[in-house]
């Protein structure tokens, strides 16, 4: 090759890896670290913001009662006694066992500081996907508008809410963490690499020793981060990036084989494959579920779901807070886009953001190929599934929004941008304001439920069985007392030693067999019994009545349940948005 054509080749090279859509972005940065904690400080001030509305009035729920109560009886009051205590129900995830602890030696039986904390780790979570972002050199708007709409986003809001899930908030801040260490590594000096190696490998055990749901991501980060290396000017003097790439794959391989070993230690298998049926309905119900609730209830039938809680759950507290999210965030986006000169000048980075993002949302779900039976809902507290293909769905909405934007004329494109960004985080906060009024009416459920039971108390058999009739178990999508789990922890935690052995609750169908009072329960989508023996330790307490029974013999069970106050409950589970393909539109 002569001269002149080394020249033209070395040019034409030059030209393309400069010119490939966000690799400027990367090796400059444009984001200063003043413009970055100015940014940071306004998405954690519209996650707080978006809280305000519910935050005060939640509570505990379901499995929270149980973790609570070893917890409370534990001899050891001690950080370690309180771990020991609780590791025995969730001992596959010693993190969160380890946060139950230090959060009830914090604040005792006080849900506020739980709550408090939890929405600390769902600003935590926004700023660390942010500095994910600007790492990776991306235009100042989008590091903006992923996390915010991300946050805002209704499909997992029950981390919002339920204790027992914070630990989803936990392992997805991990991850991000261990993302954000690695992008840092590959410009890193000699010295700092090293840091920022542990902790990016550290952040992988966190997440996974936290929570599962986000692990099939790592995969993803692997890619990300040798994609910034290619791009990276720093990375062609740092020559660690291939050490970097073997120790994160050597330290996923560590952490699964550490968690594997943890569950088989518990007695519990990783693959219980079926939703109610085989291999293959499990996966078409996973495929299928997924579908149903971001292109189905949060994307087409959106409006429908709008429309419905104006009509029967509409509140003006929420609708400030709604508006309140959406003036400010399309007031800062909208400055930000007009000093944004990068932003609209291709059509790449919004097309690589859509791709990137609908990756990230199939990892988000895969972990559920080769996990126990799961539930698709829009809302309850079975949402918590959707974290992680959240921050997919986030990013790809983002670039979907950026694309079609960049089709209008050059006058347009920041309004509309910032607008269609204001419009998706306004309308989710509005939807999550409107779950957690469920979650805060639960609570004064609870409590009218419990002052009702505590005023006869003393009539209870302390160690026998009682059973809650003619109060619902839920309140929309939310558990106010269901099953013998939490509101038999729920009791220990109030009477101690005087509490009953063993607690229920009758939201449909009593009847008499075989010397047994038999409990039918409806579920959304089946139904089950249990049966407790007849005996003078066995006790209905008729809620709507406020009264105690005591059911000693099957002759006084048949004359309570032909005279008890049957109160129409839907079945367990069975709140959702949306619609399915060959039913009516739903929502209850």
């Amino acid at each position: 090759m002569d001269p002149s054509s080394r020249a033209s080749w070395s040019f034409a090279t030059t030209r393309l890896r400069v010119h490939t859509p966000l690799a400027d972005a990367v090796r400059s940065r444009g984001i200063d670290a003043r413009r970055a904690v100015v940014d940071c400080f306004f998405l954690s001030a519209v996650v707080v913001l978006s809280t305000s509305a519910y935050i005060g009035g939640l509570g505990f729920y379901l499995d929270d009662y149980a973790v609570l109560w070893r917890m409370n009886n534990a001899r050891d009051q001690s950080l370690f006694g309180l771990y020991h205590a609780v590791y025995s129900g969730t001992g596959t995830r010693p993190l969160q066992a380890g946060l139950f602890a230090l959060l009830y030696r914090l604040f005792g039986l006080d849900p506020l500081g739980y709550h408090l904390v939890n929405a600390a780790l769902l600003v935590a979570i926004a700023v660390l996907l942010y500095l994910v972002l600007r790492e990776l050199g991306l235009p100042r708007a989008v590091c903006i508008a992923v996390p915010l709409v991300y946050s805002m986003l209704p499909h997992y809001a029950t981390e919002r809410f339920w204790l027992d899930a914070f630990e989803i908030s936990v392992s997805t801040a991990f991850y991000l963490l261990s993302l954000y260490a690695g992008l840092r590594a590959v410009r890193s000096s000699a010295w700092a690499f090293g840091g920022w190696l542990t902790i990016a490998v550290a952040g992988i055990a966190g997440s996974l020793l936290s929570y599962e749901i986000a692990f099939p991501l790592f995969v993803l980060n692997l890619a990300i981060i040798w994609w910034a290396s290619r791009q990276s000017q720093e990375a062609a003097s740092n020559r660690g990036t291939p050490r970097l790439l073997a120790a994160l794959a050597v330290g996923l391989v560590a952490a699964a084989v550490l968690k594997t070993a943890i569950v088989a230690s518990h007695s519990q298998s990783g693959r219980e494959i079926g939703f109610h049926g085989s291999a293959v309905h499990h996966y078409a119900y996973l495929v299928f579920g997924a579908f149903k609730i971001n292109v189905g209830t949060y994307f087409v039938a959106f409006p429908y779901v709008l429309w419905w809680i104006f009509v029967h759950r509409l509140s003006a507290a929420n609708a400030g807070v709604a508006a309140a999210v959406g003036l400010l965030a399309f007031a800062y986006l909208w400055r930000v886009a007009r000093s944004d000169d990068r932003r609209f000048t291709t059509s790449g980075v919004w097309r690589r953001l859509v791709g990137a993002g609908v990756v990230a949302l199939v990892l988000g779900y895969s972990i559920f190929l080769v996990s126990s039976p799961f539930l698709f809902r829009s809302a309850g507290f079975d949402n918590r599934i959707n974290a992680a293909a959240a921050l997919g769905l986030a990013t790809a909405l983002v670039g979907g929004l950026g694309w079609l934007a960049r089709r209008l004329d050059a006058q347009y494109r920041d309004v509309a941008f910032a607008g269609g960004v204001a419009c998706v985080a306004a309308a989710g906060a509005f939807v999550v304001a409107t779950l957690g009024t469920y979650w805060t009416s639960a609570v004064k459920r609870q409590d009218a439920i419990m002052a009702a039971i505590l005023s006869d108390a003393r009539t209870i058999p302390a160690g026998g069985t009682f059973i809650l009739d003619g109060a619902c178990p839920e309140v929309g999508p939310t558990p106010v007392f269901s099953d013998d789990a939490d509101l038999a922890a729920a009791l220990k935690l109030q009477l101690h030693q005087r509490a009953p052995g063993r607690a229920d609750v009758a939201s449909d169908g009593l009847s008499v067999a075989r010397g047994e009072l038999v409990l039918t329960l409806r579920y959304a989508d089946h139904a089950e019994t249990r049966a407790y023996p007849l005996n003078r330790n066995l006790v209905v307490y008729d809620f709507v009545r406020r009264r105690v029974i005591r059911l000693n013999s099957a002759e006084r069970a048949r004359h309570y349940i032909a005279r008890r106050s049957v109160v129409s409950c839907p079945p367990l589970r069975s709140f959702a948005w949306g619609f399915d393909p060959g039913r009516r539109w739903s929502g209850a």
